[in-house]
């Protein structure tokens, strides 16, 4: 049975991303001719199109980076915190203790009190281990195994705050190294808002991982610009986030069964009306994936727990509370179109070229290389990368890879549901 659900599976993302492909490929070279005095005129209707796709695609690129790039090269601000009422720093863990350390070291030298709280998995003796050396020598370390809701990031983040007394509660990745100031940072900011979220910034030290550094500059931080300016929607991920223990409450937490948590608890903060801050200063360097096998199956992942979270998103809206019910849905069923017609970008350049407009579809191509390479200069001066490197040069090939990934992942959702957990290597 599980074996005709993946021939199905294959069948269906082949047909369903050959035929996006070929139909935009088809309008593109759809041909008039017009016989007058026995020379034929052909005309391409579908170049037109191609045309304006290219030059929207420029101007959306050109406008949402520029407003990314200001924001991130704008001086921070100085802070001062009116209290100096810990945060309890929960740093859930299952399978990465070979990288918990760093965690738990960079949130000891954070420039604002911190309780930390590792939590592992009780079936993880190895992060057993070493969340209980942590804890040995640092007093500000605490191990609390995940006996209440074993088996997820969700359940183990439940289970530490339920055990724990604090205003203010702030979630972190085992490998996630935090910058010292981000947590004063965020407490300042938290003065008139619910939720605060930092950036995370995947280190980029090999081909694989530029590719995901690349991938959270466009698509995540670049991409959601418009998206924010225009409806108030701001993401509040589960990692490298700075919440009051009310605003979590409101929403009743981090579900555990849903596949990728944050993304519906931003969506939950959204609908409750709950303010959420960006913070893009002082941001924490994660890992990447290290091999395309797992970039591959940490995205397909993620994108089956977007569909997961529409799901959830359309059933909730059946009986709205309020218009951002609605509006929420529109959102997140317009980012999965949108993340599929990616695959339609290279049908665009393919026509353009044929009939000899390639340089048409260099100012795309152009504007994002650029656009990478300036905020990887700017992330190089602020601190959290070594250096500057060349692999911007790759970032335009991030758009028709993610919309096969995309594709598929939607695909594998509608044949076999949610599915599991995809946990990436590590390297300390």
């Amino acid at each position: 049975m599980i074996r005709v659900q993946q021939w199905v599976d294959r069948l269906l993302f082949l047909s369903v991303s050959t035929g996006l492909l070929v139909t935009q490929l088809l309008i593109g070279f759809r041909f008039i001719t017009v016989h007058l005095n026995l020379v034929i005129i052909a005309v391409t209707v579908g170049v037109l199109q191609a045309f304006v796709s290219s030059v929207t695609f420029t101007g959306v690129i050109l406008l949402s980076g520029a407003l990314f790039v200001a924001k991130l090269a704008r001086d921070p601000a100085e802070v001062e915190v009116a209290h100096s009422e810990p945060v309890v720093a929960i740093v859930p863990v299952y399978g990465d203790a070979n990288v918990l350390s760093r965690s738990v070291r960079s949130l000891v030298d954070s420039t604002h009190p911190v309780r930390v709280m590792v939590v592992p998995e009780t079936d993880d003796g190895a992060s057993l281990r070493e969340a209980r050396r942590l804890a040995g020598e640092f007093e500000q370390v605490r191990c609390l195994p995940n006996t209440r809701y074993p088996g997820s990031k969700a359940g183990a983040i439940s289970c530490a705050v339920e055990q724990t007394e604090g205003r203010y509660i702030g979630v972190f990745d085992a490998d996630e190294r935090v910058a010292p100031e981000f947590i004063e940072h965020a407490l300042a900011r938290l003065e008139d808002a619910d939720v605060v979220q930092g950036r995370t910034v995947p280190r980029p030290n090999g081909v694989v991982e530029a590719l995901a550094y690349y991938e959270s500059v466009l698509l995540s931080y670049v991409g959601r610009r418009l998206l924010y300016r225009l409806t108030g929607f701001r993401m509040a991920a589960s990692r490298a986030v700075v919440f009051r223990r009310g605003a979590y409450e409101a929403v009743g937490g981090y579900d555990r069964d849903m596949l990728t948590e944050d993304y519906y608890f931003a969506y939950q903060c959204y609908t409750e009306g709950l303010t959420v801050r960006e913070l893009l200063h002082a941001p924490s360097t994660i890992d990447a994936a290290h091999s395309m096998r797992d970039w591959w199956g940490q995205r397909k992942r993620w994108v089956r727990g977007y569909v997961q979270v529409f799901h959830r998103l359309t059933r909730d809206a059946l009986r709205p509370t309020g218009y951002r019910d609605v509006l929420g849905l529109a959102i997140c069923g317009s980012s999965l179109v949108g993340g599929m017609m990616l695959i339609s970008l290279l049908s665009k350049f393919i026509v353009l070229v044929s009939i000899g407009a390639g340089l048409v579809t260099m100012v795309p191509v152009g504007t994002v290389v650029l656009l990478a390479a300036c905020v990887r200069y700017l992330d190089y001066r602020r601190g959290p990368l070594d250096g500057v490197g060349i692999s911007w040069a790759l970032a335009p090939l991030l758009f028709p890879l993610y919309g096969v990934v995309f594709t598929r992942a939607v695909i594998e959702y509608l044949v076999g549901g949610a599915g599991d957990w995809y946990r990436v290597a590590k390297h300390a």
